[in-house]
């Protein structure tokens, strides 16, 4: 330990001898590590940490998948749901749960708060206990009693964080409901950020969703068997799902519903997000694999310098395990000192990325600098130190032999084995830095297109509001204040059109059983729909094409025929060979017949980047929702400028109206694409720097090779070289190394991108294009690179090089 303690300060105090390298390394390894240890933060934060829950691998989501439906992880009917837990063997417990909001009037003013209906068990299946209070209980559930826990931040922000709050009631959505428990903050389950919990009988349609079937509103939640593997459960699961899909399914029906087993933690992350932080921690190690080749680099050029100093060394006694010793305590010594500044910089980078990242991603609250992030970045560090002291080290073993007998002569750096070694150094910087921009190119290239697909309407000076009515009223009243709205909207200046739909942006389509009237060979089918009322206008509102037919008028009204309009999607599926207009179908046995009065283009209303699915409208006259979405296309370019006025139009309809989440259709597209343009940004910061060092790294190689040559090239003008054969020999050097990484990159590229051709969205993995822009782009700046040493070399004087020599 003495003599470590005595290396250790004979390496600060050489540090200190050479800045501009000690400097010049520090900032570029801090760089990096401060990248990897704010990126390690984030994937641990939001991947690696186990969910705050007892055993909470055992904690799994259950969906229903129909392949011939597109359906994947599909949400499930409450009586499949019982079935299931009569029939398995693999689960502890079943729960389940549905997201809802509901409004809430305080002093006289209402708002819109997030609500999770769940069933009494699910907080012993999550191990919950609450912080005041009780839960409740399944007595209460099934009598349907308003009873409801809050989460913490509610009950410290509404009821002032007092005991006393315990049998507080509140109104919520017009019904006196009484506070019993509070929950702690870590009981949520993401991405629903719930305020309040009540029993999942409180549905007003209870009764109808009890009795549902196969495609549902319920998210199911199961705790396995101790022991009980998913893959178990899974097998299991499947062969339940289809002895129930054989029972229920109608004759002529196709059966191939199944069930899917996946873990909570990949279902709170998301499968998509989980891979996309994977690839944006790899990118980072590159970074600091690109990072630490140039350091290593510098060392090896640095020893140069140094050859005396070991000579002296050895003769004196020094082993070569010593010198070997002293060189990796010094590159240590090096990157730690780099470490403890990268440090800082994480935790200054994560402030920023946590600011920018989308709201969508779950966990970002616990992103953090913690022991593990610590201990990863020391690990880091470790071996970045010993990897950048391993060349100088290696080469110096086999010339201290030399160096002892030699007085003078060409530097150790000069040798073959140092030029190699750099060279390669060089390669793979290069090589590393392509697959970085090739990555980076490929994702712009989706982002790009899923920002430029056609979404079946026009987005463009379209207002946006949600506008909810009270529970208890009807459905006759409901359709008469939305028909006020709208007329005292449409009547203010600016507004050109409105219209009000259930929701223009959904999630999952749910399964529906179709019945064709007339149909012998198509009786009843499954399909998966999304069936939304609208008012008159929508359609021209929304600048949504009319294929066919007509839209609807207010002659369809409550006592009018129903009525529906279909899309293309929906069309082609059920009427492939005929045209739809006139046709019946109805969705449930004994449920009204709709007859299809038009056909409309299709609309990308689930996510951008997800082919349209079928889809049904009918009159908001005829079957209006206590929840509904204005939309108000404006003669203003911003349409926010009419949104106080537009609020106060719907309130002289009734007051008891309540309205939220005013914004723009345009800024609502725009949140759908911050996930890809966070992971992009991410990735092209990335290997813009590392585009930068490995430009860095071959300049310093082809300067100090121009440097070490001067004699040579002396020679070489001096029996007749001329000035432009010398330049294009030091730019041929740089070119070639650059070409190298530059294939070698390419196949690195093409396998990764297969590897992640999921995150893609309208461009292959092998994109021609981006794979030769990249390649293109990095020989460009290799050129440049090269250019002005080869300048350099090209002047030197003959007899000045001569006399060096």
């Amino acid at each position: 330990m003495t003599d470590i303690v005595k290396e250790l300060r004979y390496a600060l105090r050489t540090l200190r001898r050479s800045p501009a390298f000690t400097v010049t390394s520090i900032a570029v390894l801090a760089l990096a590590i401060g990248a990897n240890a704010a990126m390690f933060s984030i994937l641990n934060a939001v991947v690696l940490r186990p969910l705050p829950f007892p055993v909470p691998e055992r904690l799994v989501m259950l969906w229903r998948d129909v392949p011939s439906q597109q359906v994947r992880e599909g949400r499930s009917g409450y009586r499949d749901v019982e079935d299931w837990r009569r029939q398995n063997d693999s689960f502890a417990s079943l729960a389940v749960f549905d997201p809802a909001s509901a409004t809430l009037v305080t002093a006289g003013q209402s708002e819109r708060v997030g609500v999770l209906r769940v069933s009494p068990d699910i907080f012993s299946l999550l191990g919950a206990q609450p912080i005041a209070g009780r839960v409740f209980t399944s007595t209460e559930a099934d009598e349907h009693q308003p009873v409801a826990l809050v989460s913490e931040r509610f009950w410290r922000a509404r009821l002032g964080g007092s005991n006393a709050a315990i049998g507080v009631s509140i109104d919520l959505d017009g019904h006196a409901t009484r506070i019993i428990g509070v929950l702690p903050p870590s009981v949520q389950i993401a991405p629903f950020d719930a305020d309040i919990w009540e029993p999942h009988t409180r549905f007003a349609d209870w009764d109808v969703r009890r009795q549902a079937r196969g495609a549902g509103s319920w998210f199911v939640l199961g705790r396995l068997q101790r022991g009980v593997t998913a893959d178990r459960a899974q097998h299991e699961m499947t062969a339940i799902a289809r002895r129930l899909d054989a029972e229920t399914s109608p004759a002529g029906a196709a059966a191939d519903e199944g069930i899917s087993v996946v873990p909570l933690s990949t279902y709170v992350t998301g499968a998509r997000p989980r891979l996309v932080l994977w690839a944006l921690t790899g990118a980072v190690l590159c970074v600091l694999l690109i990072a630490a080749t140039n350091v290593a680099s510098l060392s090896l050029a640095r020893a140069a310098v140094r050859e005396r100093d070991i000579a002296i060394r050895v003769a004196l006694g020094a082993s070569r395990t010593r010198v070997v010793r002293q060189v990796l305590i010094e590159s240590v010594t090096l990157v730690s000192i780099a470490g403890a500044l990268g440090v800082a910089i994480a935790a200054a980078a994560l402030r920023a990325i946590v600011a920018a990242a989308p709201v969508t991603l779950a966990r970002l609250n616990d992103v953090g600098l913690d022991a593990r992030v610590l201990g990863w970045t020391s690990g880091l560090c470790l071996a970045a130190g010993v990897a950048i002291g391993l060349a100088p080290a290696t080469t110096m073993t086999r010339r201290i032999t030399a160096l002892v007998t030699r007085e003078s002569g060409r530097g150790m750096s000069s040798g073959a084995a140092t030029r190699r070694a750099r060279r390669a150094l060089v390669v793979v910087q290069f090589a590393l830095a392509i697959v970085l921009l090739t990555g980076a190119g490929l994702l712009l290239r989706s982002l790009w297109s899923a920002a430029r697909v056609d979404l079946g309407f026009s987005p463009d000076r379209l207002l946006s509001l949600q506008v909810a009515t009270p529970a208890a009223e009807t459905s006759a009243w409901r359709s008469d204040v939305y028909g006020r709205a709208l007329e005292h909207v449409e009547a203010l200046p600016g507004v050109e059109r409105a219209a009000m739909i259930g929701d223009l942006f959904v999630g999952a389509a749910a399964e529906q059983l179709v019945t064709l009237d007339g149909s012998t060979s198509r009786a009843s089918q499954r399909l998966s729909l999304r069936r939304d009322e609208v008012s008159a206008q929508f359609f021209e509102t929304a600048g949504v094409p009319l294929r066919r037919g007509r839209t609807f008028s207010t002659a369809d009204g409550p006592d009018a025929p129903r009525v529906a309009i279909v899309n293309e999607a929906m069309a082609s599926r059920l009427w492939p060979d005929m045209d739809p207009i006139g046709n019946r179908f109805a969705l449930e046995a004994g449920g009204p017949w709709f007859t299809v009065i038009g056909v409309v283009g299709n609309m990308r209303r689930q996510e951008r980047e997800r082919e349209p699915a079928p889809q049904m409208f009918e009159p908001l006259a005829q079957n209006p929702s206590r929840l509904e979405t204005l939309l108000v296309r404006t003669s203003s370019e911003d349409p926010l400028t009419l949104s106080t006025a537009v609020q106060a139009a719907v309130r002289r309809a009734d007051t008891r109206v309540t309205m939220y989440g005013v914004t723009t259709v345009e800024q609502r597209l725009g949140s759908m694409l911050a996930t890809r343009r966070f992971e992009t940004s991410l990735l092209i910061a990335f290997a813009i720097v590392a585009l930068v060092m490995a430009a860095v790294g071959l300049y310093g190689l082809v300067q100090f090779s121009v440097t070490t040559r001067t004699s040579e090239i002396g020679i070489r003008m001096a029996i007749g070289a001329d000035a432009r054969a010398i330049f294009r020999m030091v730019l041929h050097e740089g070119l070639t190394l650059a070409g190298m990484g530059t294939v070698i990159g390419l196949f690195g590229a093409l396998w990764l991108g297969r590897a992640g051709a999921s995150l893609l969205f309208g461009v292959s993995a092998s994109d021609p294009v981006t794979f030769v822009s990249v390649a293109l782009v990095l020989f460009a700046i290799a050129a440049v690179t090269c250019y002005v040493p080869a300048r350099r070399a090209m002047k030197i004087d003959p007899n000045v090089a001569l006399r060096q020599g």
